[in-house]
């Protein structure tokens, strides 16, 4: 099927809007505190929707679907796990970072451990913030090549730029104002296809219930023993409430956020908004199960050996009407671009606070950086450019699998790393670095440990039973247990050190006065 003048319509419309608001914040950023943090004035809600929209990525719109075409709903549970996170990052960390007022978040490394500290986490940051965009914008993809039955270059050349362009242009604010609309415009793309799927099936929505509950296509795990080797329930606890925390904690698009809202009740509204992730997570784990029940009925209208992660894209194009497939393929972008852009934000913010300014060029003005700051930023789209044309060659049953073992390799141990100098105030440098070395072997022997039938490079009395999704929970452990012990072996922290950098330690300001105290 070509590109219908419906859906081209609908399509152009919503990059027109975006590329408008890109040009529109531009506007009003005169330094980098409004490129990076929206010069720390921005309303909460429209914070918490790019909080939201940032969550609901191109993962979630193809792989949550193809996955719970082909299984079941257990690739949800992390998920399920963010209210207890939520409420761990409520409670410890908002109100902490805005006190710190940092822009990168990793500069709290280096006040409590020094500068290895800084650029450790700040490297696992850039390379997992990468792959991530480039995961995502290969996933968006998929439904355009189909559309225009194009190549993947052109795609993903087209689309990267379009989200290139605005974010150099408007920095934070524009990636916040472009998430709002965005937001909107990918639930109504679930809902929409929800619809058309009740309308289609015989029997609509109690056929689609009934016959997917007698299938278990419902059911939330594979298996509920307590076996962390193998897929199971508990598996996905660990994982989600694990992954949650630490990117609460660590992960420098949502600290970003904190410091963008206006007040710290606004920061917390802002990240309580996130929870409505997860209805919005089990209504696309629902779009792939309404599809199943779909095509069980209508075998004929499903091409034999079509991937899981493609099903969605071409139900969408072969069975939605025009112009209602241009919205939903619209919300396939918006999915993509509001988690990319976020991303390449929070990159190019890292990248030039705790190297640029660091190291290559300090004691510049404010506009020498905001002009760097967009040239990093142009430079990390084409890098994701060129990371999603490597993934579009990438076989595999569906992309989620593959994120989430990606995921827990590169970024496995920040949440530890953090944890350990932001809880104990016995925590030193020397013990840091004895914990992270532990925490990058345990990594890398699990990770190959978890491909050794593949490469078998390791002795089988030395392979580690782990599911690979957990590797990244094996090295959060060790660095903050190791750490621990470690550093009862050399001298404490200085109280200088500890200031306002620990649990225990923390600014206890009004909010107010931690205003005042920085000139606002």
């Amino acid at each position: 099927m070509g590109l219908r003048l419906g859906d081209a319509i609908a399509i152009a419309l919503y990059v027109a809007a975006m590329v408008w608001l890109g040009w529109w914040s531009q506007r009003r950023i005169k330094g980098t505190d409004g490129y990076f943090v929206g010069n720390r004035s921005m309303p909460w809600w429209a914070v918490g929707m790019s909080v939201l929209a940032t969550a609901i990525s191109s993962i979630t719109f193809l792989a949550y679907p193809g996955n719970s075409y082909t299984g079941n709903w257990s690739r949800v549970v992390p998920g399920l796990m963010l209210p207890f996170a939520t409420l761990i990052g409520v409670y410890f960390f908002v109100v902490f970072y805005r006190r710190t007022m940092f822009v990168s978040a990793y500069e709290f490394f280096e006040r409590r451990f020094g500068n290895w500290g800084r650029s450790y986490a700040s490297v696992l940051f850039s390379i997992g913030s990468l792959y991530r965009m480039g995961i995502i914008l290969y996933l968006m993809s998929i439904p355009i090549r189909v559309v225009f039955g194009g190549s993947a270059l052109t795609v993903i050349l087209f689309a990267g730029i379009v989200v290139t362009v605005y974010t150099v242009m408007g920095g934070l604010e524009a990636v916040i104002w472009t998430d709002v609309v965005q937001g909107m415009v990918l639930i109504l793309g679930g809902l929409l296809t929800v619809l058309v799927a009740f309308a289609d099936v015989p029997g609509g929505a109690s056929e689609i219930i009934h016959r997917a509950s007698m299938a278990g296509k419902f059911d939330i795990a594979v298996s509920f023993d307590w076996k962390l080797a193998e897929e199971s329930f508990w598996v996905f606890v660990v994982l989600g409430l694990m992954n949650n925390v630490q990117e609460l904690a660590t992960d420098q698009t949502l600290i970003q956020r904190y410091q963008a809202a206006r007040t710290d009740r606004g920061a917390i509204a802002a990240v309580l908004t996130q929870l409505a992730c997860i209805p919005l997570w089990l209504l696309f784990m629902f779009v792939g199960t309404c599809l199943w029940v779909y095509y069980q009925h209508f075998p004929n209208l499903l091409p034999a050996g079509i991937k899981a992660d493609f099903i969605y894209p071409h139900f969408i194009l072969t069975q939605m009407p025009t112009f209602v497939a241009g919205v939903v393929i619209s919300a396939v972008l918006a999915a993509a671009m509001s988690s990319v852009d976020s991303s390449m934000n929070a990159s190019a913010a890292v990248l030039l606070s705790d190297f640029y300014k660091r190291h290559l060029a300090p004691n510049r003005t404010d506009t020498h950086y905001l002009k760097v700051a967009r040239f990093i930023t142009a430079g990390l789209g084409a890098a994701m450019m060129v990371v999603a044309l490597g993934l579009s060659s990438l076989e595999a049953s569906t992309i989620l699998e593959v994120s989430f073992f990606v995921s827990a390799v590169i970024t496995g141990g920040l949440g530890g790393f953090f944890l350990l100098g932001f809880l104990i105030t016995r925590a030193n440098d020397q013990g840091a670095r004895i914990g992270v070395a532990a925490g990058v072997v345990s990594i890398l022997w699990c990770t190959l440990s978890s491909l050794q039938p593949a490469l078998g490079l390791l002795p089988t009395w030395a392979v580690i039973r782990v599911h690979p999704f957990l590797i990244g929970v094996v090295g959060n452990v060790v660095i903050f247990a190791v750490g621990v012990a470690a550093s009862f072996f050399f001298p404490r922290p200085t109280e200088q050190q500890l200031a306002g950098m620990t649990w225990w330690t923390r600014d206890r300001r009004s909010e107010k006065e931690a205003l005042e105290q920085a000139g606002r």
